[in-house]
């Protein structure tokens, strides 16, 4: 699992020392070192990958999914967090059956977190620019073969330029609406009810992502990728991505 070097950042001897401590094989002094960077300067997917590859060589597949989950966020075509957070999902305990998406709903979500919100924006722009350009060319064109070109074209264009609004916006939503989280806990009984008088539903354990559909003070209401298993936890014992 190797590390982004520092060359692609600003040069940063607090990074460098955490580079180094990775390399000599101390990962917990290298995660204290990223953690103080993330405190410090601020999120980037490159720290939270190598983050990440930290507390995965500690065999801590909560805190290592949760990085992983946080740099995909900020880097969502990026394969190497795709890879690793493959390798960080098959070190958690709880193996749970995905619920099938509508071909549609899925495909749209893959296709919005192809890219980030600003690389949308900026394909969004671009085809706008060339339907104006299109549509200027086949107003004042005077060839029938090279109106009809122009008019495929300036359809294209919206189309593309259409799609990729609404993909960003798609990608926006899933940023903001943060409703997903990590369970940082070594395992957690989930709950009828929020409290602990609730009868216990089922257990879960470290490194398994949950979708939170309510809070209620310090508790959770979750549910799994089944789709129909759900309960209440301690708010302490997952961490939002």
């Amino acid at each position: 699992m190797p590390l982004v070097s520092s060359a692609t950042l600003p040069v940063d001897s607090l990074w460098n020392r955490a580079g180094n401590k990775y390399s000599e094989g101390k990962y917990g002094e290298a995660a204290q070192l990223y953690e103080q960077i993330l405190n410090e300067n601020g999120e980037s997917s490159e720290l939270y990958f190598n983050l990440g590859n930290a507390y995965f060589k500690q065999n801590l597949p909560g805190q290592a999914r949760l990085n992983y989950e946080r740099a995909l966020r900020l880097d969502p075509a990026n394969t190497d967090i795709r890879h690793n957070l493959e390798y960080a999902e098959a070190m958690q305990t709880d193996k749970i059956d995905e619920v099938k998406e509508v071909f549609l709903t899925s495909w749209m979500n893959e296709a919005a977190g192809f890219f980030s919100t600003e690389i949308w924006t900026i394909v969004f722009f671009v085809f706008a620019a060339a339907a104006l350009l299109m549509l200027y060319f086949f107003i004042f064109s005077h060839s029938p073969r090279a109106g009809k070109l122009l008019f495929a074209g300036l359809c294209l264009s919206i189309f593309i330029g259409a799609s990729s609004l609404y993909l960003g916006y798609r990608q926006r939503g899933q940023m903001l609406n943060r409703m997903e989280a990590i369970i940082y806990s070594p395992e957690v009984t989930v709950k009828s009810t929020p409290g602990n008088s609730g009868a216990d539903l089922f257990i879960i354990h470290e490194g398994l992502k949950v979708k939170i559909i309510e809070k209620q003070g310090n508790y959770y209401r979750i549910m799994l990728k089944d789709g129909k298993s759900q309960g209440w936890i301690p708010r302490e014992s997952a961490e939002i991505i």
